[in-house]
């Protein structure tokens, strides 16, 4: 993969001076590129995910012949153009151009250079004076270490010109400038001013450019904590309503449980089997067995059967399928009518009968007292007694 970058140089002031031509053009012999480390931002390489990236240019790419040829005859810009430099845009963008005779120095590459437009002649001479060389080149990403044991992230091959461009920043540093170097220092004097926190500074641009780089970031992250902040807050103030929700609703949950408790124990104290009502218990269930028996006799099954099931067993087996849906409360009034029809033949002196000899008992001790009204009052009786039976269990009161 083939990418576009720059690289920047100062013009420097040996072997060859800066010097203006009779013709008003500034030429000279100035230090284009080197080998080593390039710091560039993760943006400038393709990953903008990192902050830096340390590119690592080896001599042998750096002095590779293609690369050297790539310098010879190159245009000149002031500032790098939009776009790479080709004839169609020559026109608009170079004010001067670079020369053949391209030469290794040390660590560098010097290539002669002209300057010819009046303007970037006149931005020359008042400071914008250092050189970025544009160019394409191959990148090898992976980690490793120069043989000077300088560690690197990628490493750059077929490295190839397009254009120089005249700037006021140097990748390489200020040093690396036009003139002598009385000269160079003047002129890597700052030269942009930027407000921090209401205070005024001076500085050259690439310097202004890290420190505006850096207060961005920080005002980044200042957003971001306090993003960050005020969603804990709002976490933790739900967290807290939800705990106070929470133990509000176990605090009623405990209350209703020591209400049911309460009960309990109560409906347990109430359960409680003293000698009163086992006497009434085994009362009750002796007469409703005797009753029972009255009715259908040894056919009753009592083993396991409570009091319920024995009426139930005496109505179906009088009533059938009649009383199949019956409830509790049905049965027990049909088990009390039929006790009642029972107790009728189990009286010898009919006294306490509600049958025939009942009726006819009560019209006899009515007949003394004195006409036909005595007679119809016993009738009624006999007729509410019988009525009401169920609910005395066949005792039923003394006429």
């Amino acid at each position: 993969m083939t990418d576009y970058f720059t690289e920047s140089f100062a013009i420097d002031s040996a072997p060859k001076k800066l010097r203006q031509t009779a013709d008003g053009y500034l030429v000279c012999s100035p230090r284009l590129a080197r080998t080593g480390i390039q710091t560039y931002t993760g943006t400038e390489v393709g990953r903008p995910e990192m902050k830096e990236v340390r590119v690592y240019r080896p001599e042998s790419e750096v002095f590779h012949v293609d690369a050297i040829s790539s310098l010879a005859h190159k245009p000149v810009t002031i500032e790098h153009p939009s776009e790479p430099m080709t004839p169609k845009n020559w026109r608009k963008h170079a004010v001067g151009h670079l020369g053949d005779e391209v030469l290794r120095d040390g660590d560098f590459i010097r290539v002669p250079l002209i300057v010819m437009d009046a303007e970037a002649i006149d931005a020359v001479r008042k400071g914008k004076s250092q050189l970025s060389v544009g160019y394409t080149a191959v990148m090898v990403w992976a980690d490793g270490v120069t043989p000077q044991g300088e560690s690197y992230d990628v490493m750059q091959t077929a490295i190839r010109a397009n254009h120089v461009a005249i700037t006021h920043t140097a990748r390489g540093g200020p040093k690396l400038c036009m003139g002598d170097a009385t000269r160079s220092e003047e002129r890597s004097m700052p030269n942009r001013t930027i407000v921090i926190d209401g205070i005024s500074a001076e500085m050259d641009e690439r310097s202004a450019q890290v420190v505006e780089r850096q207060i961005n970031k920080l005002e980044a992250d200042i957003v971001a904590a306090k993003a960050a902040l005020a969603t804990a807050q709002t976490t933790t103030q739900t967290d807290v309503a939800t705990a106070k929700t929470e133990a509000a609703n176990a605090a009623a949950l405990v209350q209703t449980k020591d209400a049911e408790i309460a009960t309990l124990k109560q409906q347990l104290g109430d359960a409680k089997i003293t000698p009163a009502k086992l006497d009434k218990l085994v009362s009750e269930r002796v007469a409703t067995v005797d009753r029972a028996r009255a009715i259908i006799g040894d056919a009753l099954v009592i083993d396991g059967k409570t009091d319920a099931d024995m009426r139930r067993q005496v109505v179906s087996t009088k009533l059938g399928d009649t009383a199949k849906d019956w409830n509790d409360d049905m049965i027990t009034a049909s088990f009390n009518t039929l006790s009642v029809t029972a107790d009728s033949g189990n009286n010898g002196n009919g006294n306490n009968g509600v049958g025939l000899s009942h009726v006819v008992h009560v019209i006899k001790n009515t007949d003394s007292l004195g006409g036909g009204d005595q007679r119809a009052k016993a009738y009624q009786t006999y007729e509410n007694d019988l009525s009401n039976r169920w609910k005395t269990a066949g005792v039923r009161s003394p006429v």
